[in-house]
């Protein structure tokens, strides 16, 4: 059985020709959320430097935008299935951009910085890759994954422009202009694609199948109530699975050079190992893409997290060279890349549209929570220049998390289980 359970009379050529302006409106609409966390590195040294603060102290504004987004998520997304993707969208642009451009306007003052991060925090709540990801899931069907997979490569994209803009800046003005001009560049180049482009999509005249796929906003989309879902085993296996993948994913790529270094390896390859893993995150969401629409997802995706249990490995007992770098950035990257495309796909293929906002942002906010866990809990497990047991902690997590989506049931068995009785 083809893993759509929905076949409009439009093929995947149909669906990219006909969407793809709301595909490139929620590409950029991913990359909002990612800005941060790429271009931090950038802002660390010039603002402990300007108010004597220690590096944790100004990292702890990302901190508090991962609990926020964790906790907060379900709540969007119970908010989305009732408003729409749109509102949220527009109303999260502007939040995120705002909260953004003011941390450079802020005064030596921690509670000021961190009010921003909170602002920033209720934009990336409203503007999560959730939201971003709601009407594709409802406009592509036979396309659904790889579509999925393109949106998310907006965070790549922003990935590679927010650290050159900011350092363009810092290098010509300073760090403060810096946050103002990546809070304009949010704003531009997210808020007229989704004005123009980010719309609820209108149902068409084919198969009455077709209808989940684009629902009309106020209608009863086809999928399970929240208590059905909450019965259903495969909630609860990709929950449990998401929060392991989560500690796991941030875990090795935040701590990918000390974890090398520690086993002899030199800085420079590292750090190159680093660049590495997002080139290879970019292959394995596309490749992950093509594949989620052919083959049952939940698989694929334990595939997938036992990748960085060969790189694990080969830093614990290979010897150190380029080609142990190699393979360890390509396998954690190509995990990397395929897991996060998984939330929205799985939770539309197992669960429907119904209640697609409040189930794809729990399964969401635990990811996020685990990957907070992923950044805090090694400096309590390593020993002086030993991460042997961070890496034996994240190959772990990453195992618990396959075997468990194994246990994931085909898509039509899932939902058979919650369908009414013929009458």
């Amino acid at each position: 059985m083809h893993v759509n359970d929905t076949e409009p009379a439009h093929g995947i050529r149909d669906e990219f020709r006909e969407n793809w302006p709301l595909l490139l409106a929620a590409a950029m609409g991913v990359g909002l959320t990612s800005v941060h966390t790429y271009s931090i590195g950038i802002f660390i040294g010039a603002i402990s430097h300007d108010f004597g603060w220690r590096t944790e102290t100004v990292l702890l504004g990302l901190g508090i935008v991962s609990v926020m987004t964790g906790i907060c998520s379900p709540i969007c997304g119970h908010v989305m299935d009732r408003v729409g993707a749109r509102p949220l969208g527009l109303l999260g642009t502007v939040v995120i951009a705002l909260g953004t451009a003011a941390i450079g306007l802020v005064p030596k003052s921690l509670a000021a910085f961190l009010g921003c991060y909170i602002v920033v925090g209720v934009g990336t709540i409203l503007a999560s890759p959730m939201v971003w990801q709601r009407n594709i899931v409802e406009r592509f069907v036979k396309g659904r994954g790889l579509a999925v997979s393109v949106a998310l490569c907006g965070s790549n994209f922003a990935g590679a422009v927010a650290p050159i803009l900011a350092t363009l800046v810092v290098g010509t003005l300073n760090w403060r202009w810096a946050y103002i001009a990546l809070g304009g560049y949010m704003l531009l180049s997210t808020f007229p694609l989704a004005w123009f482009f980010l719309r609820e999509p209108a149902p068409r005249p084919s198969a009455s199948k077709a209808v989940e796929a684009t629902p009309a906003r106020g209608k009863d989309p086809v999928g399970m109530s929240l208590a059905q879902a909450f019965r259903a085993r495969e909630f609860w296996l990709i929950i449990i699975a998401f929060l392991a993948a989560g500690v796991g994913i941030a875990g090795f790529i935040v701590h990918l050079v000390p974890m090398l270094t520690s086993r002899g390896f030199f800085l420079i390859s590292a750090a190159s190992a680093v660049s590495m893993l997002s080139i290879a995150a970019i292959c394995g969401r596309l490749a992950a893409g093509a594949l989620m629409d052919n083959m049952l997802a939940s698989r694929l995706a334990a595939i997938a997290l036992l990748l960085p249990v060969v790189g694990g490995w080969a830093i614990l007992t290979a010897t150190p060279g380029y080609a142990v770098v190699c393979l360890v950035a390509v396998s954690v990257g190509l995990s990397t890349g395929a897991e996060f495309n998984m939330i929205s796909y799985l939770a539309v293929q197992y669960f429907g549209l119904k209640n697609f906002g409040v189930i794809s942002g729990i399964i969401f906010g635990v990811f996020m929570i685990g990957c907070l866990g992923g950044q805090l809990l090694p400096p309590l497990l390593v020993r002086p220049g030993n991460y042997n047991n961070v890496i034996i902690l994240f190959m772990a997590a990453f195992s618990v998390a396959a075997i468990l989506l194994l246990f994931c049931r085909p898509y039509s068995v899932t939902r058979s289980s919650f369908q009414p009785a013929p009458v």
